[in-house]
């Protein structure tokens, strides 16, 4: 029996068979695919982590006032920047002359926010300084305190003593615009008024009205010493008893000394008044002085501190329009916080209290008629809106 050949059945060369090793083929792309996503995850988990912890450390090596914030979380470096800055100091300077205040004396602190933003945006081993902040109201008293060190009395004489003066509004103007930029080196240099000695008012038995007290000259006492003692001017004390030489004192003398009384100008020098009927106000830039009048009759006189050359008090009638117990201030270059008894009688100009000078008696102001400020109160409380005002 022949046995029977059955042909092979070939394939189409298209038509492979499946291979065992593709059946895995889609399990390793998806594998690869979720390792790749995996590690893609760990990597931008790892970059939101660093910068989490990062974002508000300070760059290494950053110091700022000399205090090393280096590397420091913000709230470490705040705590170390404000400790290390309560006590700071600046030195405040006039010419040769220098003082030193603390920081808080002027009402000045470290702008911890903004010196620490400033130490992050710096980079590595920088060194900067900080950022303040300031009271405007605490500086004010600040500076009329160091006015009490830094100004010099102008004084009458032979020779005379030329006055100089803290210019406080233009001083606080400078910080209020911009107190970083003047503190940048530690030093605040002061502005400062050069004040003219004053010519002297003779005050003589004949035409002082105020109260009086007798002083016993002791051993060792000098004239000026005594003046300074009653707070008067040693001229005064010289009128009023017809001293020929000052430098000739004996122990035992009896001085006559005008405690707590008022020089009242001679009548002829008194100028008339603005009106015959009621209150009404003269300023005389010319003497210095401002008058209070009822019914044409002179109640009430003192020195003032009219405009200087450069910012002259307006001339002419006026009257009060508005009247205010404290009042900001401004002008192109200065800032007063709070002035106090102001009485504008034309625009910006007005009669007020002034803290940041003692020089009265001669021009100082930016045109408004400074008094002292018990003064002030007196002819605030006095004058009514409406009150005549003449300015000569």
């Amino acid at each position: 029996m022949i046995p029977q050949v059955y042909p092979t059945l070939a394939l189409p060369q298209h038509v492979q068979k499946p291979s065992t090793n593709r059946r895995w083929l889609p399990w390793l792309i998806l594998g690869g695919t979720t390792m790749a996503g995996f590690f893609m995850l760990v990597c931008a988990v790892s970059v939101i982590g660093i910068t989490y912890l990062t974002k508000d450390r300070m760059p290494s090596g950053v110091s700022v006032a000399g205090i090393d914030v280096g590397g420091a979380s913000r709230t470490d470096a705040a705590a170390a920047l404000q400790l290390g800055t309560s006590a700071q100091t600046l030195t405040v300077t006039d010419g040769d002359r220098r003082w030193t205040v603390s920081l808080g004396d002027l009402g000045i602190s470290v702008d911890t926010n903004a010196t620490l933003q400033a130490a992050i945006a710096a980079g590595k081993n920088a060194a900067i300084q900080p950022y303040y902040t300031i009271d405007l109201s605490q500086a004010q008293d600040g500076l009329i305190a160091l006015s009490e060190l830094a100004n010099i009395a102008a004084l009458p004489g032979n020779p005379p003593q030329l006055g100089r003066s803290i210019e406080i509004p233009v001083v606080l103007d400078r910080l209020r615009l911009d107190v970083t930029s003047e503190l940048a080196d530690g030093i605040l240099d002061l502005t400062m008024i050069e004040v003219a000695p004053p010519e002297p008012e003779t005050v003589t038995s004949e035409n002082y009205t105020g109260v009086t007290v007798t002083h016993i000259v002791e051993g060792g006492q000098e004239l000026a010493l005594i003046a300074r003692q009653y707070g008067v001017a040693m001229e005064d004390i010289v009128s009023l008893n017809a001293i020929e030489n000052p430098d000739l004192l004996y122990v035992g003398q009896e001085l006559i000394i005008p405690a707590s009384g008022e020089y009242v100008p001679p009548a002829e020098e008194i100028p008339a008044a603005p009106s015959n009927v009621g209150k009404s106000i003269l300023v005389s830039s010319a003497n210095q002085r401002i008058y209070a009048y009822e019914n044409g009759v002179l109640v009430h006189t003192h020195l003032v501190s009219t405009g200087r050359d450069a910012t002259p008090t307006v001339l002419g009638d006026y009257s009060i329009y508005v009247k205010y117990v404290a009042d900001d201030m401004s002008g192109p270059d200065y800032f007063l916080p709070q002035v106090p008894y102001t009485m504008y009688f034309y625009r910006g100009y007005g009669i007020h209290g002034t803290y940041w000078h003692n020089s009265f008696g001669r021009a100082m102001s930016h045109g408004c008629v400074n008094l002292p400020v018990a003064e002030a109160e007196w002819f605030f409380n006095w004058a009514e809106v409406g009150t005549p005002v003449r300015v000569i």
